[in-house]
């Protein structure tokens, strides 16, 4: 089959970024290979007729037709495949550059600095300056670019120290890049708080001594971020404090407009993973906060990154919903951005996620109308799914159809050959624990007692809550 590297690149663009590099390669200045327009065709053919990333093309069908009247020559064609891998970085990067005109500005600043270009390097100057005044969001990277520029000036300036206003550039430049190492240390710093917190970390991220105190600068108190990652460490390490969440959230309402929205969406998701930590300690009330700022994160539009969405934030985002009981904004959510996932896992995320919000909401029949005719390519939701049955069935006192769906998925379970051991162990001994509890009748008090400390006992069960939860309410019985 033709190079997976080569098609997965491609199939990366979007129809009209393909377009857009269709022309790329029809420039003799950047590519002058026919045969690898050719080839782009027949790729880009079949993507658009797949409508998956999921192409596979034969070497022989290629080279019979880039070639047709030559013997194939394998090498040859892994040649042309690369060729054309190089093309495609090379467009990747030139879209890059095209929509940052901040950068382009900044190149073009260097790329202009002769005696003989001076009235050309003015203009390009009064458009940088133009272009930092509009930036109202104050990223690492506004910093490093107003960096930049004074850095240039102050370069061609040190060479005559009489120049105008060489102080000036001198100072700012200094400024500019003292923000950027700042909030940069900070973000570093933080990312270090999370992880030691989670993991034994042997390396350390060193603060300079006096770091904090040298923060305290009334000059740097005109950048929000630097503020509000200083709160966000304080967080992580103080987490006992929770002022300090309080006061983060504040200033992340406060300044969301000085912020980028890539920075914002990082914030937000640091306020989350606080919010996990008070969960995990038992501050079940950080649950409706975690699942609001997740809210805002939608609201504000600032959820998807270059216009997907992650598998992971569509998945916590709807766990966070149900988990507060917030089942109607839950739905639209699904429905509303189910389409921004990858592919190739779009419409299984949908079906598997809206049995879920179903199954929360006690809607059984819609579950079993879902999930009965699926067979799902993902593991992971192969077995959510199955799961989400079984506790429906359960929950329909069909034994019938549970016993069925039992001696099948166990069937599923030792044939397969992607589930480790332990985790054939956490679904063997859910099956067994199910099995037990579903021809216990809750007059059979003694019996339940015992089920239930061998499932207490048991630390590798999956869906253990739910179990422990289905005995309590026959006990109760």
């Amino acid at each position: 089959m033709l190079s997976d590297k080569l098609i997965s690149l491609l199939a990366n663009l979007s129809k009209v970024e393909r377009n857009r590099f269709r022309k790329f390669l029809l420039s003799p200045y950047l590519n002058d290979q026919p045969d690898a327009i050719i080839l782009f065709d027949l790729i880009d053919k079949e993507l658009r007729n797949s409508d998956t990333t999921e192409v596979t093309l034969s070497k022989q069908f290629v080279w019979s037709t880039l070639y047709p009247k030559i013997v194939f020559n394998d090498g040859h064609l892994r040649r042309l495949s690369s060729d054309l891998s190089q093309l495609t970085l090379k467009f990747m990067v030139l879209e890059s550059q095209n929509a940052d005109p901040l950068q382009q500005a900044l190149d073009l600043q260097k790329a202009l600095e002769k005696p003989q270009l001076k009235k050309h390097l003015a203009g390009v100057e009064r458009q940088l300056v133009r272009l930092l005044d509009s930036t109202e969001e104050q990223s690492s990277e506004f910093f490093m670019a107003q960096y930049r520029m004074y850095h240039n000036v102050f370069y061609r300036a040190s060479k005559t120290v009489t120049t105008t206003g060489y102080g000036d550039k001198l100072e700012a430049a200094d400024f500019h890049l003292e923000c950027f190492y700042l909030i940069q240390k900070l973000k570093y710093y933080v990312a270090w708080l999370q992880f030691s917190g989670i993991r034994v970390a042997e390396k350390t991220v060193p603060l300079f001594p006096g770091f904090w105190e040298y923060l305290n600068q009334e000059r740097f108190k005109t950048v929000p971020l630097i503020a509000i990652y200083r709160l966000i460490a304080k967080c992580f390490s103080e987490p006992q404090e929770e002022q300090h969440f309080r006061d983060l959230l504040e200033y992340l309402n406060k300044y969301s407009s000085k912020l980028t929205e890539e920075n914002l969406r990082e914030c937000y998701h640091m306020a989350q993973n606080y919010c996990a930590l008070k969960i995990n300690q038992g501050k079940t009330e950080y649950y409706s906060i975690y699942f609001e700022l997740q809210k805002k994160v939608v609201q504000q539009g600032i959820l998807l990154e270059n216009g997907q969405l992650s598998e992971g934030v569509f998945k916590n985002t709807i766990t966070s919903g149900l988990r507060v009981g917030e089942f109607t904004w839950t739905e639209k959510f699904i429905e509303d951005y189910y389409p921004f996932l990858p592919t190739s896992i779009r419409e299984n995320a949908r079906t598997f996620n809206l049995a879920n919000l179903y199954s929360h909401q006690k809607q059984h029949d819609k579950v079993i109308e879902l999930l009965n005719n699926v067979e799902y390519s993902d593991l992971v939701y192969a077995l959510g799914a199955k799961l989400i049955l079984l506790r429906t069935y359960y929950e329909k006192n069909e034994i019938m159809a549970l016993d069925s769906l039992m001696d099948s998925f166990r069937i599923f379970i030792r044939r397969n050959k992607q589930m480790s051991k332990g985790l054939k162990r956490e679904y063997i001994n859910f099956l067994n624990f199910l099995s037990k509890l579903s021809s216990i009748s809750h007059r059979h008090s003694q019996k339940l007692v015992l089920l239930k400390k061998s499932i207490m006992e048991n630390q590798q069960v999956t869906s253990k809550k739910w179990l422990l939860e289905k005995i309590d309410e026959l006990e109760k019985k």
